[in-house]
């Protein structure tokens, strides 16, 4: 059997560990719908278009601010549980994820074979993370100021008016958008058993 030492015991392999707690999961399951329906409908509204499920521009922006109280609403309740949970640590990248990261990277587009174990999240999803916990917080700074642009006029005066406003929340959501892709890419080419456990709750240590 293989043991490992992590965190709150030992992890045997076989034998099922809680990865995920239940109030994680939520909050990731509230994440994805919210995300995905910005991306669809904040695009329409930036270049409207028949043929992207939208009738019109209200539908469109109404879905869009609706789904904006979910982002925010995530984003806020899981800077406090990484916080209050100490959980952090797993999603910031360390000295030694970095020095494995080229490993990891050849790994992931099949150039070897051999796969590196992590405790819990690879060092590519963590990369990820961290770009996320700065373009997250920035979207929703340069939506707020576009969304209102006579309250909070000096919000957009930040980022050099209200058109380079628009230009940064247009960029933002399509790095964004190439991120949620990798970090989909990362979990699938990463145990699937991990990739469950967002799910079940569960990981079992092979």
């Amino acid at each position: 059997m293989n043991w490992q030492d992590k965190l709150l015991g030992i992890r045997m392999k076989g034998i099922p560990v809680k990865r995920h707690s239940g109030l994680l999961r939520a909050m990731h399951w509230v994440l994805v719908p919210a995300t995905f329906s910005l991306i669809i409908n904040g695009f329409y509204v930036h270049k409207p278009s028949r043929t992207k499920s939208f009738n019109n521009m209200d539908t469109a922006r109404k879905m869009h601010f609706t789904a904006q109280y979910f982002f925010v609403s995530y984003l806020i309740s899981r800077a406090y549980y990484g916080w209050a949970n100490c959980d952090y640590k797993d999603l910031l990248p360390n000295r030694k994820d970095m020095l494995s990261l080229p490993k990891f990277l050849r790994y992931t587009i099949f150039l070897r074979k051999k796969k590196t174990h992590y405790p819990k999240y690879n060092p590519g999803q963590k990369l990820l993370f961290v770009q996320m916990a700065v373009l997250f917080p920035l979207q929703i700074l340069t939506g707020y100021a576009m969304y209102s642009a006579s309250k909070l006029q000096k919000l957009s005066r930040i980022f050099g008016g209200l058109g380079k406003t628009r230009l940064v929340h247009y960029l933002s959501a399509t790095v964004i958008t190439g991120l949620l892709s990798g970090h989909i890419y990362f979990a699938l080419t990463d145990d699937l058993s991990k990739l469950k456990s967002i799910f079940t709750g569960y990981f079992t240590p092979k």
